[in-house]
Parts: structure tokens; C-alpha cells; sequence
């Protein structure tokens, strides 16, 4: 999969920055994979193991506006690394809520459904007979 961060405000803005396979790692040093000024040598890593991105964040980092420092990753997440703001562009990545089996709810019998139609039929007709009588 390709997965990008695109700069939306900064120094870089409109710049796209691809993402290595497995792990990028983001910061001043010029041994990272994303070099910026103004971060620490090693802000940030973004690591993919097949299923879900994590942004693991040595300094001032916020995904959506909430500080982080380890968070999951989700496409169209906005990640800020100090005065850089990146929205991720995953696409064809699956929320890891998607990646888990879902307990199915028990589904209702259509006898429940009848029962409860015949009970609801009887009050309404209990309520009109009581109505109708004190006219």
C-alpha cells in the first residue's frame, strides 16, 4: 500500500511526502526518512505492520487536535508535528474496528414480533372500547 502525508500548513505546505513500507521516521536529523527543520532529530516514527498505522512521537505531536504520543492512524487523520500539519493519506487502509469479528446481536424470532404486535393490537383496542363507552 502507498500511504502519504501531505502538508497542510507549514514550511512545506502542498508538499507530499511519501511514506516508507513498514517505517518512516520524521525529524531534523539527516538519517530520517522525512528531514524537516524545527523538529527534534527523532520527532516522530510511523510504523505499518499490515494492519494498522501508529504514529510514535518523541516530542509535541497531536493527531486530530488531541496530543499524542502513540496513537493508531487512520486515512484523513490530521497529525502536527510541531509547526508542520500533515492530513495522511491511506487509502484502502481498514480502521482496525473493521479488521475485528463483530459479535452478531441474536436476531428476534417473528413469533416475538407477532407476540408483540397482538399485544400492541389488544391495547389499542382496550383503550378505543374505553373510550368509546364513556361517550
Amino acid at each position: 500500500m502507498t500511504f502519504r502525508l501531505k502538508a497542510a500548513s507549514g514550511p512545506h505546505t502542498g508538499q507530499i511526502f511519501e511514506l516508507q513500507e513498514s517505517d518512516t521516521a520524521i525529524g531534523s536529523s539527516g538519517d530520517t526518512d522525512i528531514t524537516m527543520d524545527g523538529l527534534l532529530e527523532h520527532h516522530a516514527r510511523i510504523t505499518f505492520d499490515g494492519e494498522v498505522l501508529m504514529l510514535d512521537a518523541a516530542d509535541q505531536a497531536w493527531v486530530n487536535g488531541e496530543p499524542a504520543t502513540r496513537q493508531l492512524l487512520k486515512s484523513g487523520d490530521e497529525i502536527r508535528l510541531g509547526e508542520h500539519r500533515f492530513v495522511l493519506q491511506a487509502p484502502g487502509l481498514r480502521p482496525p474496528s473493521v479488521l475485528r469479528e463483530i459479535e452478531q446481536r441474536p436476531r428476534i424470532s417473528p413469533w416475538t414480533w407477532v407476540a408483540i404486535g397482538a399485544v400492541a393490537a389488544g391495547g389499542f383496542i382496550a383503550v378505543a372500547t374505553f373510550v368509546l363507552t364513556r361517550l
